[in-house]
């Protein structure tokens, strides 16, 4: 995972497209079966905050095997923890004394800003310099918070960190509100004026950032209005944060029977253990009890998500947008055709997520599947251990083929003096992992708990991936063009992901371990690909029929979900069974109310798989590869992600990127059948 938004001074873009809820970047995962968990759990830890999430990087946890194991006797004291696998936060500042220095300069450099306040209209020259003071601000900014946050991740326990991670982000609201001013007063200029210093070479780094100023020129209100809107927003997340308080706090679910017999208080934490149980019985009852809870309060949660989705709806008519989805798309300049082609391509393929189902059934020695059977492990785990510096080793051959300049910054960055990476678990010590770029000046910062298998690997290869890409970026980009969009952030990581599935499949030869692997892959798939384009599916369904004026009774909701989730198992065809109760899934997915998110953990997906797949081919791999560093991964945000993407051989406004991740899934599942099919001789 990334911490991750973009970095936009004063009014927020994002909320003039009329998005009520910044939602933050989730990541793609190798723990195939704590994958979904994950991006549901994370969402709802994160709830609470949604109105009042920092400019700082959003942190989200990440899973990974054993990360949310309890602390017990075995964990270290940070202090035993070789330093090697330590992290550096000198690199940011020598001692605490230098960052509170820092910290009062930074809030006695905000007078230089507000000097700014009401003169842009005088013209370029102090445009100029009132960009270049904010900007260089903000840059300071993001140091302070590197610095405090990771002084609190490495170790929660310690006060002193706990309370300089508050004072930081009271510097960020102070920061907020000493910048509200510029994008009004920018937007107040003519449209000549701004198309003008975006020409003009003095103006380059800020380019962009009034390129999209424009661009969103329309969709901006009068003064009045705006602020009339602004004062309506903060009604506009009641729905969200209701449903947050009362699936997190309030709603109770009814014990269960474990594989032991010994009864058990269900929990939202314990559903995503024992839906996995080996046990068919403890599984059934897991889910009845799980959704025949949600079930009890379906026409409140109907009525919650319907009011979140008809204040977006309100929002983006309020802004002159076509549809909540465009106004949503909007905030990344993305066509709503991305989006709509990304559901038509899933579906042409619901016959190989089909086929894999009808695998999944014959491994788990079943005569029929149903809703239930979907996340028991469809093979034993098998060993697969690997130390962190064999990991690190493993990493540099398994992504050779990404050339002699990546390799270099990725044997730097995981050099043990670097101070990049904090590998290992200690006591106080967050779980999951990150990585955070914004350090501009200095480095990436990468969090581990690894944990000596291919699970912690794969995370090593995933967070750097976010860091070659934070690395390279902040190198060739200027602070205002370095932060790139959450739209492309995943594509990086998983891409390694790939590559690190593809080196390890041609070294490992033991039948098991392969169809271990295999099966990674392909839940990875399916929770990812088929699963949240499901999802979206859905989401854009209730959009439409609200924007229709048809009722969001809990009845339609039911009804719509049943369909699509029907359609997607293949519940007709005979291949999985999902009973009338699963239409009341929705409820337990927080994502719904984040305004189409969902469909980026598919585009991320879906880009990575066809770029590796041009990275190792043996013809293209030396062009594709290069395309992809010097046209996206330099890139930053000198450009929308699409263009981005487009240019490093990726076009989401096709099929084409899906068909060839689907032939990636297909060719798995091919020989996992394979593999099956010889266990049988």
């Amino acid at each position: 995972m990334q911490r991750h938004t973009k970095r936009t001074i004063g009014l927020t873009l994002a909320a003039a497209a009329g998005l009520t809820a910044a939602a933050a970047l989730n990541c793609v995962t190798p723990a195939a079966q704590q994958r979904e968990d994950e991006q549901l759990e994370s969402k709802q830890e994160g709830a609470v905050s949604k109105k009042d999430q920092k400019p700082e990087k959003i942190e989200k946890k990440k899973a990974q095997a054993g990360s949310k194991k309890a602390e017990d006797s075995s964990t270290p004291e940070r202090a035993s923890i070789d330093a090697r696998y330590r992290w550096k936060t000198s690199d940011l500042f020598p001692s605490d004394a230098a960052w509170d220095k820092e910290r009062r300069e930074i809030v006695a450099a905000f007078k230089e800003i507000e000097a700014c306040k009401g003169k842009l209209k005088r013209g370029k020259k102090m445009v100029k310099t009132c960009l270049e003071r904010t900007f260089a601000l903000r840059k300071r900014l993001d140091l302070l918070a590197n610095y405090a946050h990771r002084l609190y991740d490495q170790d929660t326990r310690v006060a002193k960190y706990q309370g300089m991670k508050q004072i930081v982000d009271k510097v960020y609201t102070d920061y907020r509100e000493v910048t509200s001013f510029l994008e009004p007063e920018l937007l107040s200029l003519p449209v000549q004026a701004l198309q003008g210093m975006i020409k003009d070479r003095a103006f380059a780094d800020y380019d962009q950032y009034l390129r999209e100023i424009v661009r969103r020129k329309p969709h901006i209100l009068s003064p009045a209005e705006e602020k009339l809107l602004a004062a309506a927003s903060l009604m506009g997340d009641t729905g969200y944060n209701t449903y947050s308080t009362f699936s997190g706090a309030d709603l109770s679910f009814p014990t269960i029977k474990d594989d032991k017999g010994a009864e058990v208080k269900l929990t939202q934490a314990l559903f995503t253990k024992y839906r996995a149980s080996a046990d068919r019985d403890v599984r059934r009852s897991t889910f009845e009890a799980f959704f025949g809870t949600y079930k009890k309060y379906r026409n409140t949660l109907a009525s919650l998500l319907g009011a979140q989705i008809n204040a977006n709806i309100v929002y983006s008519k309020a802004r002159k947008y076509p549809s909540a989805l465009a106004a949503s798309l909007d905030a990344n300049n993305v066509p709503t055709a991305v989006y709509h082609n990304m559901i038509k391509a899933v579906n042409k393929h619901l016959p190989a997520l089909h086929r894999y189902l009808k695998l999944r059934q014959e491994l788990l020695g079943l005569k029929d599947l149903y809703y239930y059977d979907m996340y028991p492990p469809i093979v034993q785990k098998v060993e697969l251990k690997y130390s962190y510096d064999e990991g690190r080793k493993m990493l540099g051959v398994a992504l050779a083929p990404m050339g002699k300049e990546y390799l270099d910054a990725l044997d730097g960055g995981l050099s043990p003096k670097a101070g990049w990476v904090d590998v290992y678990p200690n006591k106080g010590k967050r779980s999951g992992a990150y990585m955070d770029g914004s350090a501009y000046a200095v480095h990436p910062f990468v969090l581990l708990n690894f944990l000596d298998d291919y699970s912690s690997v794969s995370t090593l290869a995933h967070e750097m991936g976010h860091a070659m890409h934070s690395y390279f970026s902040n190198k060739n980009q200027p602070f205002p063009k370095a932060d790139y969009s959450i739209f492309v952030a995943e594509v990086a990581s998983t891409l390694n992901e790939a590559l690190l599935m593809h080196h390890t499949l041609a070294k490992v030869e033991d039948p098991e371990k392969r169809l271990y692997l295999l099966g990674e892959q392909m839940e990875a798939f399916r929770q990812t690909i088929f699963r949240q384009s499901m999802f979206s599916e859905f989401e854009l369904a209730l959009y439409e029929r609200a924007e229709k004026k048809e009722p969001l009774t809990a009845d339609a909701i039911d009804q719509i979900y049943l369909k699509i989730a029907r359609k997607y198992y293949g519940h007709d065809k005979g291949v999985v069974t999902v009973d009338d109760l699963y239409g009341i899934e929705w409820a337990y997915v927080p994502h719904f109310y984040y305004n189409f998110y969902v469909f980026q953990y598919v585009t991320g997906m879906t880009a990575a798989t066809a770029l590796s797949e041009m990275i190792v081919d043996d013809k293209q791999g030396e062009k594709a590869r290069e395309r992809y560093v010097n046209n996206m991964l330099k890139a930053g945000a000198s450009d929308y992600p699409i263009n981005l993407l487009k240019r490093a051989g990726v076009d989401l406004t096709t099929t084409k990127p899906y068909d060839v991740a689907m032939a990636v899934f297909s060719r798995t599942l091919a020989e996992a059948e394979k593999l099956v099919s010889s266990r049988k001789k």
